[in-house]
C-alpha cells in the first residue's frame, strides 16, 4: 500500500502541526493530509462541543476530497472522531490510527475551571502535563506557545467534546486494521486507555514508548515514523 493517503486529525487546542514531524518523514512515501477542525488552526469557525459534530467536518472534507480507503489517524479528541467515524461504518475508511486516546475522555473539572479563571496559567499547566520525561524544554515551550493561539472557548468547546466521549461498549465492532500507539508517561490519556482499545479491537497492534508522555509523533517522531510506516506498508 505505498501510495496510502494518512488523514491525521489533531486532538483539542491542536491543530495540523501536531503532525509537523510526520510531514517531512512519511510524505515521501504516502499522501498526508493533516486536518484544521474549525476554530482550529488555519480553519474558521467556532469550533464544536460534541465529537459527533467535529465529525461530519472530517467526513465533508473526506466526501470533498473524494478521499478513498483512507488510513484515518486522530491524536486525543482526534483518536475519538476517528473511533466514531469507524463507529458509523464510512467506507471511506480503511484502517486506524489512533494515538493517545481512548474509548472514554473524561476530563477533570478542575480543567474547566481553571481556563475559565485564567488562561494563560491553563495553557503553562496543561503544556507541561502534555509531556514525558524525555521531553526537551524546547519541545515543551513550542507546544505551549501553539495552545496559546487558541481561545479560551474553543479549549472548553473540545474538552466538553472530549468529556461527553464515551465509546467503551461499542469500540468491540470495530474490525479496521488498526496501530495504536501510546506513551507510557501519558498522563491524559494513560496506558490503560490504549490497553483497553487493543483488547477490543480485534487485531489491533499496540506499540508503547518508553519515557514518552501525551504527545509521542512529536517526543519521539523517529520512532513514531517507523512506526507508523511499517504499519501502512502492511496493509
Amino acid at each position: 500500500m505505498s501510495a496510502a493517503t494518512l488523514l491525521l486529525v489533531h486532538g483539542a487546542g491542536g491543530s495540523h502541526l501536531t503532525w509537523r514531524r510526520q510531514f517531512d518523514k512519511l510524505s515521501d512515501k504516502f499522501r498526508i493530509i493533516a486536518i484544521d477542525l474549525p476554530g482550529h488552526g488555519r480553519s474558521e469557525g467556532g469550533g464544536e462541543v460534541t465529537v459527533p459534530a467535529y465529525c461530519r467536518h472530517v467526513l465533508d472534507l473526506m466526501e470533498s476530497l473524494d478521499l478513498r480507503n483512507v488510513v484515518l489517524g486522530g491524536h486525543s479528541m482526534g483518536g475519538a472522531i476517528a473511533l466514531e467515524i469507524a463507529l458509523m461504518g464510512s467506507s471511506r475508511v480503511g484502517a486506524l490510527l489512533l494515538v493517545g486516546t481512548g474509548a472514554r475522555l473524561r476530563v477533570l473539572p478542575a480543567i474547566f475551571s481553571i481556563i475559565r479563571e485564567d488562561f494563560v496559567v491553563a495553557i503553562e499547566g496543561v503544556g507541561n502535563f502534555m509531556f514525558g520525561s524525555g521531553a526537551s524544554g524546547d519541545l515543551i515551550n513550542e507546544e505551549k506557545q501553539l495552545l496559546a493561539k487558541n481561545s479560551g472557548d474553543i479549549m472548553l468547546k473540545d474538552f466538553t467534546a472530549c468529556d461527553s466521549f464515551d465509546a467503551k461498549d461499542r469500540v468491540g465492532s470495530i474490525s479496521l486494521p488498526t496501530l495504536i500507539v501510546c506513551g507510557k508517561e501519558d498522563r491524559l490519556t494513560p496506558s490503560k486507555y490504549s490497553e483497553f482499545l487493543h483488547e477490543k479491537i480485534a487485531g489491533s497492534e499496540a506499540v508503547f514508548f518508553d519515557e514518552c508522555g501525551h504527545m509521542p509523533m512529536l517526543e519521539q517522531s523517529d520512532k513514531f515514523n517507523n512506526c507508523v510506516s511499517s504499519f501502512l506498508l502492511k496493509l
